[in-house]
């Protein structure tokens, strides 16, 4: 008997050496601890078993999606108070009118794409996190083009769904995208699927508005080979790769990210040149000790190429460089700003929403 009181104090002990404590307790209840303004109960067995730092990042977390609509609402004043100054210095002639707009021409094409979100399974986290942001550059891409595609988001699943309920609250208004968790084989008809595939041997000349092009929505850093290749061929679905082959050679296996084929395919539509498609979007990470080939398609040889990888290597560091710019830029506009932006870069480095983006099937 005497034992087991010995082991129960034992274990409570131990659970309390578990429990990191920050913030100041409540005066009635000493579980009760306030930090950053947010109240919480350190026997929540969510914030257990935590590092010092572990619980602040979740803390803080919570704290930036409490105070979402705050921020958001102190955003649109500041935006509202700056348009109406500057209108009236235009109206005053101290500042001169912005020229009109010309409106953007858009020809919609019937080309169809689905991103095949059914790897969760296959990822980590951090993976499906890219892969959420991917997604996300793959809408910005068809509504800043000039031929957009409809773009279909199969299998997309809770924890997709989670991610974009966070980050990307009005999804669900988007348009020339849709979300559903039907698979691909329920949403479309299977003899006009086509599953892209760096392994497949069959490659594409032009794309078919005929076809539904399938890219797989994975982030593995090529851990698993011929994934999307293996699982069409099971189910009967014809495969094709783009023809990167044809017009670059690369050291590195032909694996693109999801944003990147899907940027490929719509630049392709703009002029139905893949070789100024490839160059255009291909970032110069990949291109490194690649090259491009002789005879594939002439006419843009050496200083537009030697312009274009380095236009694209500085779109690539600017990708990866624009969470640290955002998050290290301070407002000048008030002391309140400053103490927002400082949340917004400890929250941002924990959420890494502007990560390099990594390898995938594709």
């Amino acid at each position: 008997m005497a034992d087991d009181v010995d082991k129960t104090n034992a274990a409570e002990t131990t659970q309390q050496q578990q429990i990191v404590l920050i913030g100041e307790a409540d005066s009635t209840n000493p579980n009760i601890r306030k930090y950053k303004n947010l109240t919480y109960d350190i026997t929540d067995p969510k914030y257990q078993g935590l590092s010092k730092n572990a619980l602040k990042r979740i803390l803080k977390e919570e704290h930036w999606n409490a105070t979402r609509d705050e921020r958001n609402k102190r955003q649109k004043e500041k935006h509202k108070k700056k348009h109406a100054e500057r209108r009236k210095l235009i109206e005053e002639g101290v500042i001169p009118a912005p020229p009109p707009k010309r409106p953007k021409v858009v020809n919609p094409s019937n080309v169809q794409v689905a991103i095949d979100c059914s790897f969760s399974s296959y990822m980590n986290e951090k993976e499906v996190k890219s892969l959420q942001a991917q997604l996300v550059r793959c809408y910005s891409a068809n509504r800043h083009c000039e031929r957009p595609m409809h773009l279909t988001i199969t299998s997309f699943d809770d924890l997709l769904k989670g991610m974009f309920d966070t980050k990307e609250p009005t999804y669900s208004n988007w348009k020339d995208i849709t979300f559903t968790n039907d698979t691909y084989l329920d949403k479309f008809d299977k003899s006009k699927l086509v599953y892209l595939s760096a392994d497949s041997d069959n490659t594409i000349e032009k794309l078919d508005e005929d076809k539904v092009y399938i890219i797989g929505g994975i982030v593995d850093k090529n851990r698993y080979k011929n994934l999307c290749q293996n699982k069409a061929q099971e189910q009967g679905i014809e495969t094709a790769r783009l023809p990167i082959g044809e017009y670059l050679q690369m050291a590195s296996r032909k694996v693109l990210t999801v944003n990147h084929v899907y940027e490929i395919m719509l630049k392709w539509l703009e002029n139905e040149d893949w070789n100024q498609a490839f160059k255009a979007v291909i970032p110069g990470r990949k291109l490194k000790d690649s090259k491009w080939l002789d005879g594939a398609k002439e006419g843009n040889e050496t200083q537009q190429e030697e312009g274009s990888v380095s236009k694209d290597t500085k779109d690539d560091e600017s990708i990866e460089g624009n969470g640290k710019q955002q998050e290290g830029s301070i407002s000048e506009d008030t002391k309140e700003e400053d103490e927002t932006q400082q949340e917004e870069r400890s929250v941002s480095k924990d959420r890494k929403d502007n990560e390099p983006i990594e390898d995938v099937e594709a």
